[in-house]
């Protein structure tokens, strides 16, 4: 039996080919991102194109549009000409932040995925860029914290933070955190007739160095996940004046473990790169008392920006709330342990 193998011109053109698709992908790559270079700052009251990452209500997450700042007002509008604004004065703080983000989507991953002898990780190296994030956090009219992240081009994010604080926005140098509260063994059945409202604290970061960006998108996803339970008659947000009553409860949420990670890391190792939030999640009722006290945690190990592992979180802190029958039950069962 005779095996025949192809001449070695012709395996050396199949490689010389593959090694240009890669170089030609990784060129395409690298152009794409000298067409919008990090550091240019924009002149002062320029309009910004960002992506809404998160928190205005009337905005869809991750819409692409223009950020300004108009007559003491910062403005987002999308190209459909929708628009979103909040004032200067309700600001309560700025933070930057850093990431990486893959360039090119599903296409891009499809590429990757397709191109032998290990050349996708090769892409994966020119297929992303770093961004800078600008966390907005404010107070609407009935003093309801928000938490707002914007996605820039690296370099315009401490432009457009330096213009607001010179019109006046309020920046923070520490963090107000909530008085924590210890368990108590006082019964809770006189809520339980009742329907239940929930208010949501503003994150405590606790002891953990965990960027700005992150504490609001965990505050903001909470909000909306546990909306999606139905679970509860009206969900508020913290420092908001209608949120009041004997059927309110309280949830905080304090940050015990977190790891960065980075989207590159995990798109070229596969096996690294992981993002980990860990939270010790508390429901209180309206005397203070602690009724529920759960630890929950959520990543993002493969495909997906850093963000989402706070949509993994909250969805996972909702999830635990409603497979528990009420906060008295909870406790109940804390005491048997």
């Amino acid at each position: 039996m005779i095996l025949k193998t192809a001449p070695f011109g012709q395996t050396f053109g199949l490689k010389s080919r593959t090694l240009n698709c890669v170089l030609l992908v990784t060129s395409c790559a690298a152009a794409l991102m000298a067409q919008n270079p990090g550091g240019a700052v924009p002149p002062s009251g320029s309009a910004v194109r960002v992506t809404h990452v998160l928190g205005f209500e009337s905005i869809a997450n991750n819409a692409n549009g223009e950020l300004s700042i108009q007559e003491h007002t910062l403005r987002f509008r999308k190209g459909d000409g929708a628009m979103a604004q909040v004032s200067v004065d309700s600001i309560q703080d700025l933070s930057l932040g850093v990431q990486d983000k893959q360039m090119g989507g599903t296409a891009a991953a499809l590429g990757k995925a397709a191109t032998p002898y290990g050349g996708g990780r090769l892409i994966s190296l020119f297929s992303h860029k770093k961004y800078d994030t600008l966390t907005v956090e404010y107070l609407d009219p009935n003093g309801g914290f928000h938490g707002a992240v914007f996605q820039l081009d690296k370099g315009q994010g401490q432009g457009l933070k330096d213009e607001l604080v010179a019109q006046g926005a309020h920046v923070t140098n520490g963090e107000s955190r909530p008085t924590k509260t210890n368990a108590s063994d006082a019964k809770s059945e006189s809520i339980l007739a009742q329907a239940w409202s929930v208010q949501v604290d503003k994150v405590d970061p606790g002891d953990v160095n965990i960027e700005p960006a992150f504490r609001a998108a965990i505050y903001e996803n909470l909000l909306v996940e546990l909306a999606k339970t139905k679970q509860f008659k009206q969900v508020f947000r913290g420092g908001d004046r209608n949120a009041s009553g004997p059927g309110l409860l309280i949830l905080r949420t304090t940050v015990q473990k977190y790891t960065p990670g980075s989207e590159t890391r995990r798109a070229v190792t596969t096996v690294s790169g992981a993002t980990k939030l860990n939270v010790q999640s508390q429901m209180l009722n309206p005397e203070g008392q602690v009724v529920l006290e759960r630890v929950v945690e959520g990543d993002v190990r493969f495909f997906g920006g850093n963000l989402r592992a706070t949509h993994n979180l909250a969805r996972n802190v909702a999830e635990t709330l409603k497979k528990t029958e009420s906060p008295a039950s909870a406790l109940a069962v804390r005491e048997q342990k």
